[in-house]
């Protein structure tokens, strides 16, 4: 994968041949379109002419106030406005919310937060006032069953990832000099899907990825830390932004015109052909507990659900970090991470007694049950 080129074209392939969406595939290639507004510091055009899609048209940064007005924004599927999105009139902005309440997907990267997302989709999330540095932070994936995470996580666990440094091998996001850090204003409607507790721990705020719904034809605002070309991210942080993009127009095509994978299985080895694969442990299985790993609670090894009805509730309950009980080493139900470098509350569930992250137990509680006991989670 020496370009963008290779990399998109790498995307492709593992979601016809390994993850089992080649319907999905040719729809979007058939269907989805995608527009795109260069930013001063988001260069898109480096990825959107790779993405498999039926149009890919991009307004260069020069050519936006000469273009933007005639531009019909719902002839596209999603929208993305690169960092910062300052060149775009405040005049567009009630074309940009229609966009998004006629069902469509915005996504906007970095200081797009203050100068698109909060002045037209106020109450929501809003830049924290502070500014990152330029590094490399290592992200935990909280939501790896959802759409826009499709197949992510197993891929970036595939062997021609591994090194023998287990900080090698750790999902980074790159944040380029004064990337503005995301606050949610709105925990019952912003969702959380990557998080990072090293920007949260320097810089007040975790969230590296998030997005929520808005509008009542499943309209979607999408955004993200920094940019998304990740040039400093290496080639796994390249690769899983590919996967997260490209995966924002399948769902948005699977939506529209009402299709779904195939769901025959993955394809856990990335040199390995379909024909050749035996183990078929469906997808969402191996999201929760990849093979080689031990990060995520295994469905099998909780407590039954069987005996348990639907009206049988537990308390969310905060945990004095000091406790006897309590161990920093613990793995969060949710998410599958320990409490080591962990500043922030730690909620259990009181039946079962299984520990939370602050923002996990927010990203349990939305889904309605404790993931371990299977209880309804009340505050």
């Amino acid at each position: 994968m020496s370009d963008w080129k290779n990399l998109y074209s790498e995307v492709k392939k593992r979601k016809m041949e390994a993850l089992n969406k080649k319907d999905v595939v040719k729809a979007v290639e058939k269907y989805g379109r995608i527009l795109a507004i260069e930013g001063e510091y988001e260069k898109p055009q480096k990825i959107i002419e790779h993405m498999y899609a039926a149009e890919k048209i991009v307004i260069r940064r020069k050519d936006i106030k000469r273009k933007i007005r005639s531009i019909d924004f719902n002839k596209f599927d999603v929208l993305l406005i690169g960092c910062s999105g300052k060149d775009i009139p405040t005049s567009i902005f009630s074309k940009i919310k229609d966009f998004v309440l006629n069902g469509n997907y915005l996504i906007c990267t970095d200081w797009a937060l203050e100068n698109i997302i909060e002045p037209i989709f106020p109450g929501y999330i809003r830049w924290n006032r502070q500014r990152t540095a330029d590094a490399v932070v290592p992200c935990q994936i909280l939501a790896p069953e959802h759409p826009f995470l499709d197949g992510v996580l197993g891929e970036i666990q595939q062997s021609k990832y591994k090194s023998n440094n287990t900080k090698s091998d750790e999902f980074k996001w790159w944040l380029e000099n004064r990337s503005f850090p995301i606050e949610i204003l709105n925990h019952n409607e912003v969702q959380i899907l990557i998080s990072s507790w090293e920007i949260k721990e320097k810089w007040g705020e975790g969230a590296v990825l998030v997005f929520f719904d808005y509008g009542k034809k499943g309209g979607k605002v999408i955004h993200l830390i920094s940019h998304t070309h990740l040039q400093k991210g290496g080639i796994k942080g390249k690769y899983a932004s590919a996967l997260i993009l490209t995966n924002i127009l399948d769902e948005k095509i699977t939506n529209k015109i009402g299709i779904q994978s195939s769901n025959q299985g993955y394809i856990s080895n990335w040199e390995t052909k379909p024909q050749q694969y035996q183990d078929q442990t469906p997808l969402e299985e191996q999201w929760v507990k990849p093979q080689s790993h031990e990060n995520y609670v295994n469905p099998s090894n909780t407590p039954s659900n069987d005996n348990l009805s639907l009206t049988t509730t537990s308390q969310i309950m905060e945990i004095d970090k000091n406790s006897r009980g309590f161990s920093f080493g613990s793995k969060c139900a949710y998410c599958g991470y320990d409490f080591l470098e962990y500043t922030n509350k730690i909620y259990k569930c009181k039946e079962c007694e299984i520990v939370y992250h602050e923002n996990c137990i927010n990203q349990q509680v939305n889904e309605g049950i404790c993931k371990n006991c299977g209880r309804i989670l009340l505050w």
